[in-house]
């Protein structure tokens, strides 16, 4: 429609922290689920620079949701725990 014509819309129900995260998928799967607490030198030290150079970006370019943009479009959300409690499995 062309109320969407050349708009950015982010792709997120809710801006969450790993820690947030976690805790939600604890509750939804009924187990423990604990956030990554790796540091980027205990990363590299342990020989995954991949890993470190992952978490040096995801800290410095952030893309945070915000769901009053969609909510202004008339698109509704979905909180990420709905979305875990309808579609994740335990691993």
């Amino acid at each position: 429609p062309d109320r969407f014509h050349e708009v950015e819309l982010e792709l997120a129900g809710e801006l969450l922290t790993m820690e947030e995260i976690a805790r939600t998928l604890s509750t939804a799967w009924g187990v423990p689920v604990e956030a990554p607490t790796m540091s980027l030198d205990e990363a590299l030290a342990a020989g995954m620079p991949a890993w470190g150079a992952g978490h040096v970006w995801s800290n410095a370019i952030t893309q945070p949701a915000r769901p009053e943009l969609a909510l202004a479009l008339g698109i509704p959300v979905t909180t990420f725990a709905t979305w875990a409690r309808e579609h994740l499995t335990a691993v």
